[in-house]
C-alpha cells in the first residue's frame, strides 16, 4: 500500500474536498492533517461562495467556516448585506450554505451563543467592576452597545428562516470531520 495521495481527478469519484483559495493557507493545517490521516483528498480552488465544497459535485452543500463568534457577529452585523449576498449566491447556484462556527468552551450548541459577550465589553473596566451590564444596559464607553450573543443568535435564526442557510457549532479539533459529514465526503475511520 502506498501513501501517495490520489490526484484531484480521482477525487471526483472517491470523494474529496475543495478548499477556497481565500482561506489563509497556514491557518487550516489541523484540518489538512486530519484529512491526510483519514484519506480525504483536498485541493485549493477559488469558490464563489463558502469555504469548502464536495469535489465530486454530488453534494448541494457548501460549508463556510467561522473561527469565532466575534467573526459571526461581524458578518451578521456590520457586513450583513455582503453575507446575505453570499447566501443568495449559494441558493441561486442550487446550494445550501452551512455556516460552521469553530468554537469550544461553553458554546457547544447554537443556543449557547445567547450567553456570549462581545470582546469590547469583556475588556471594559466598567463591565468588570459591575457598573455596566452589556446584556441589559447601554454602554458608557461606546456610542452604541457592541452586539451581544442574544442579538447574534436572533439574527442567525432569522437568516436561517428567511434565506435557508444553517448555522452549526463544533470544536476546532472536530471541524475537518464535520466538514466531511456535511459535504457527504467519505473518510477512513482508521
Amino acid at each position: 500500500m502506498t501513501n501517495a495521495k490520489p490526484s484531484i481527478h480521482q477525487a471526483a469519484w472517491v470523494g474529496g474536498v475543495f478548499e477556497d483559495t481565500r482561506q489563509q493557507a497556514k491557518k487550516h493545517e489541523n484540518k489538512h492533517g486530519w484529512w491526510d490521516a483519514h484519506g480525504v483528498v483536498y485541493q485549493r480552488k477559488k469558490l464563489d461562495f463558502g469555504d469548502y465544497m464536495d469535489a465530486s459535485g454530488l453534494s448541494n452543500v457548501s460549508v463556510d467556516t467561522k473561527r469565532s463568534i466575534a467573526e459571526v457577529a461581524m458578518d451578521v452585523g456590520r457586513d450583513h448585506a455582503r453575507f446575505v449576498r453570499e447566501i443568495e449566491r449559494a441558493n441561486s447556484a442550487g446550494f445550501r450554505l452551512v455556516v460552521l462556527i469553530e468554537v469550544g468552551g461553553p458554546y457547544s450548541t447554537i443556543d449557547a451563543i445567547a450567553g456570549w459577550t462581545a470582546i469590547p465589553c469583556r475588556n471594559c473596566a466598567n463591565s468588570r467592576y459591575g457598573s455596566c451590564d452589556p446584556h441589559a444596559s447601554g454602554c458608557a464607553r461606546f456610542r452604541s452597545r457592541p452586539m451581544q450573543g442574544e442579538t447574534v443568535l436572533k439574527i442567525m435564526r432569522r437568516l436561517e428562516q428567511d434565506h435557508g442557510c444553517r448555522f452549526e457549532v463544533c470544536r476546532p479539533s472536530q471541524s475537518a470531520r464535520r466538514i466531511c459529514e456535511l459535504l457527504g465526503v467519505r473518510y477512513d475511520n482508521g
